[in-house]
């Protein structure tokens, strides 16, 4: 319970994919009603990752959108919890152990970026592997049946995690074959009917526009040691602690010979190890791919361990010492949820000065990384979105790629919209008002003087914009909110 605090604290959990899709809740929920937003419209496709844009608007009709939004945030969370411990429980691993390492990991990265729909998909997933472990001597059709289902579920779901749950389950059925060759026919007829499935939804992907993403993709070395930080998604610095905490005692007991992966435990590791590396950071326009997968990895592979310590007082030292990692791991979450609240509520009242229906254009100081080196002010490049829920404003940021979201500005805003990316720099803003012309990728803001009303600055530290171009309206520590005067004023 104490690990789900962080969330429960808050109205608008602190991460920087969530307000945007809170936004994107909020026009799906009042679609069809009188009160629908009236500069995005609704775009229905078969497309994968659709977890939350299916369920969510529903539920927000009776409890609200913040409330539902959240509700299924949180039932996300108990799914990679429940999932990971029900998978160790059909493969014989320690499930107390699986389930503790579940509780450290739900504020590591990808997980606190706020990619909602990859870690409900992720939890299904997880049950999905246990029931496929559960029914390895069960008739080979009901097997295949189940599979059906799962494969169409998490492709609706979020596609990638369907490619982690198909890599799994062909790591397991390989390791099967070694420990003896069944007929051809029926090895034909397992691995023909796992693939058809994924063949099949794949069609209805390309009948139905879905798309993956992009074509931006950047593989490097380096990103790989980016994820030794990963258990803690707002503070690199801070991640060394509870890292430490569970690499040391997990890396004694393997030398030790206290822990083992067993069964298809060592495919496993090896197989999402070769993965992680072959793998690029972003993929297709699809950010931290490799530590998607690494992710995964850590959530599976217990459930493929044997624990045999000497004394029962080493196992409870083993235990707490993970214990200890999830409790400062989850207090750190709390820490940063409490000092974003106020910024949130901030922001929030600082939007109710813009008229209903504005036109808002984030913009930071510089060229911002993606994510940027103090992942404390990651939260904050997605927070303009927070306008299209509460003043029904256009954010040219929202979400609203074709073949990923089922939403499409409305015709009148639709040359304002940004495919790829969140704050713009003010440098470029400025250059583009002075009449240079912009790139093609960057036409939203060709005339943005006179395209937009108001201009959010996300992170200032300090430094206001001097120009007559703007006119200040509120601002706190993380923000700084301008009108922009009409030309000519």
């Amino acid at each position: 319970m104490f690990c789900l605090l962080p969330v429960l604290l808050v109205d608008i959990p602190a991460m920087v994919d969530y307000p945007n899709h809170l936004a994107r809740m909020s026009i799906l929920a009042r679609a069809g009603t009188a009160l629908e937003h009236p500069l995005y419209q609704i775009a229905w496709a078969p497309y994968p990752n659709l977890a939350m844009d299916v369920i969510v608007p529903p539920v927000a009709r009776w409890i609200g959108v913040e409330a539902a939004t959240k509700l299924f945030y949180l039932v996300s969370q108990i799914l990679i919890v429940g999932g990971t411990a029900a998978l160790a429980a059909a493969a014989g691993g320690g499930t107390m152990t699986a389930g503790i390492i579940a509780c450290l990991l739900l504020y590591a990265m990808p997980f606190a970026f706020g990619f909602v729909n990859f870690e409900f998909a992720l939890g299904l997933a997880l049950f999905a592997l246990a029931i496929w472990v559960r029914l390895a001597n069960r008739p080979l059709g009901l097997r295949l049946a189940v599979h059906a289902i799962a494969v169409t579920i998490l492709y609706f779901a979020h596609l990638f995690v369907l490619g982690i749950y198909g890599f799994a389950i062909g790591l397991i059925e390989l390791w099967r074959l070694r420990q003896g060759l069944p007929p051809p026919r029926r090895i034909a007829i397992l691995w023909g009917g796992m693939a058809a499935p994924a063949i099949a939804v794949a069609l209805l992907a390309g009948a139905g526009g879905g798309s993956i993403g992009g074509t931006g993709t950047i593989w490097s070395a380096g990103a790989k040691l980016y994820w030794l930080s990963m258990l803690n998604g707002w503070s690199r610095e801070f991640s060394l602690v509870p890292t430490l905490l569970l690499a040391v005692p997990l890396c004694l007991a393997f030398l030790r010979g206290w822990l083992r992966l067993v069964g298809p435990g060592p495919w496993l590791a090896a197989g999402f190890a070769l993965l992680f590396l072959v793998l690029p950071f972003r993929l297709f326009d699809t950010a931290f791919v490799d530590g998607r997968v690494l992710l995964a990895t850590l959530l599976i592979l217990p459930a493929f361990s044997a624990a045999r310590f000497p004394r029962e007082r080493i196992a409870e030292i083993f235990r707490t010492t993970l214990v200890l990692a999830c409790l400062i791991n989850a207090s750190f979450a709390i820490f940063v949820q409490l000092s974003y609240r106020s910024e949130y509520q901030g922001l929030t009242a600082a939007f109710e000065l813009m008229p209903s229906g504005s036109r808002l254009l984030p913009a930071g100081l510089g060229q911002e990384e993606d994510p940027p080196s103090d992942l404390l002010d990651y939260p904050m490049y997605h927070a303009a979105t927070l306008a299209v829920h509460t003043r029904d404003a256009f954010v040219p940021t929202l979400f609203t790629s074709p073949g990923k979201q089922p939403l499409r500005p409305h015709p009148s805003a639709q040359h304002l919209k940004l495919l790829e990316g969140a704050a713009i720099p003010w440098s470029l803003l400025q250059a583009y008002a002075n009449g240079t012309a912009p790139p093609e990728e960057l036409a939203y803001v060709r005339n943005w003087t006179r395209d937009f009303n108001y201009l959010l600055l996300i992170n200032p530290k300090g430094e206001a914009l001097r120009t007559p171009l703007l006119e200040p309206v509120a601002s706190s520590s993380r923000f700084i909110l301008y009108r922009i005067r009409p030309v000519g004023s």
